[in-house]
């Protein structure tokens, strides 16, 4: 049997990655993985990063939501400050997502509580999504590992803001 967050992340036909790299939250070690195992996604950066930097440099980034194209999914996964993650939230509602996935240290509970008022589904707080897509590269491969020594690959989505965070182990 699959791990609840294993069919989020492997059954997304596509979904809209928001980032943040005017405060050095450009997720670009999982947004390379994602390009090398082709899982289809589309950027967006509040810090106007038009592309894509680090080992998959030179790919498209959005810097509004009106420039996505239609196909994007209804997931949203959050790689921002908490500070900014309310404003990540109400751009991932605006581009349609009805669920998200708040990767490390973005799960404010401010943003948390948005995103359910309207009405979106929170389907992790803490965990990376690469550890779930079941293909792993270089640094990615190992963090997996780690994860999953220490067993914390194995416990339920955490959708409560205000649990101890489980977000490397």
């Amino acid at each position: 049997m699959a791990h609840p967050l294993e069919d989020v992340i492997r059954g997304a036909d596509r979904f809209v990655l928001i980032g943040d790299s005017s405060q050095g939250r450009f997720p670009a070690t999982s947004f390379a993985s994602y390009v090398s195992v082709g899982k289809p996604f589309y950027t967006l950066d509040l810090g106007g990063l038009t592309e894509s930097r680090g080992k998959a440099k030179g790919h498209r980034v959005f810097t509004s939501v009106s420039e996505l194209p239609e196909d994007r999914g209804d997931l949203a996964i959050l790689w921002v400050t908490p500070h900014v993650a309310s404003r990540a939230v109400e751009l991932a509602h605006e581009a349609g997502c009805t669920r998200v996935w708040f990767s490390f240290k973005t799960g404010h509970r401010d943003a948390v509580a948005r995103a359910r008022e309207l009405g979106m589904e929170v389907v992790e707080i803490g965990r990376c999504p690469v550890y779930y897509m079941g293909e792993k590269i270089g640094a990615c491969a190992a963090h997996t590992a780690l994860v999953k020594l220490t067993g914390s690959y194995k416990r339920p989505p955490q959708t409560d803001a205000d649990a101890k965070h489980r977000e490397l182990f």
